[in-house]
């Protein structure tokens, strides 16, 4: 069940000449969505990175069902999967026009300025 809902408008820096929205640009709006969730749920990624700590990405699951187009209203649903001692697994639907358009996993570790593995932050110990 989503914990958050985003919602965006599909602009045409979103979509390629045909009005479709790039497949990278999917990630974008799961990005922005996951910034918004942590912010909700006390998580401040921004804080966290001027602090010397970084949530990036390892790995990404990604299944296109259909097109979100220029002017699309989509709503991006995020739902924490698995938290770990270091790392954090996110799932999200992209829905348009009350279907679903995409569902993506995403894995994201915690590192520090080094690029070293460490520890989640105490803020994601009560997401659980």
């Amino acid at each position: 069940m989503a914990e958050l809902s985003y919602k965006t408008n599909i602009y045409y820096d979103d979509t390629d000449a045909g009005g479709v929205v790039y497949y990278a640009n999917y990630l974008k709006l799961c990005e922005r969505a996951k910034q918004e969730f942590f912010l909700k749920k006390g998580c401040d990624l921004f804080k966290l990175h001027y602090e010397g700590i970084y949530l990036v990405v390892k790995e990404v699951k990604a299944n296109y069902i259909s097109s979100l187009k220029l002017g699309d209203e989509a709503e991006v649903y995020v739902s924490i999967k698995r938290i770990k001692r270091a790392s954090v697994d996110l799932f999200f639907e992209i829905v348009a026009g009350g279907e679903k358009k995409a569902e993506i996993e995403i894995k994201s570790v915690s590192v520090d300025k080094d690029l070293k593995i460490v520890k989640l932050p105490d803020c994601f110990s009560h997401l659980t």
